[in-house]
């Protein structure tokens, strides 16, 4: 069974977390708002990429605001 792990990202002194975890070749994302993210890894560091949607998320709410 896949292990849930955690990503952090801080930015403007807000951190920010989301849940991850890799299911065979394909990535799930937990973001904050509670919604998700699924993303095939072909290969790639799976907390890499799961930052890199937590980074997109945090980017959006500077959009929106």
């Amino acid at each position: 069974m896949p292990r849930m792990h955690e990503c952090v990202f801080t930015h403007n002194g807000i951190e920010f977390t989301a849940d991850y975890e890799a299911c065979g070749d394909v990535l799930l994302v937990f973001l904050p708002d509670d919604s998700s993210r699924e993303s095939p890894l072909g290969g790639r560091d799976p907390h890499a990429v799961a930052l890199e949607h937590l980074m997109f998320y945090v980017a959006t709410l500077e959009v929106q605001n």
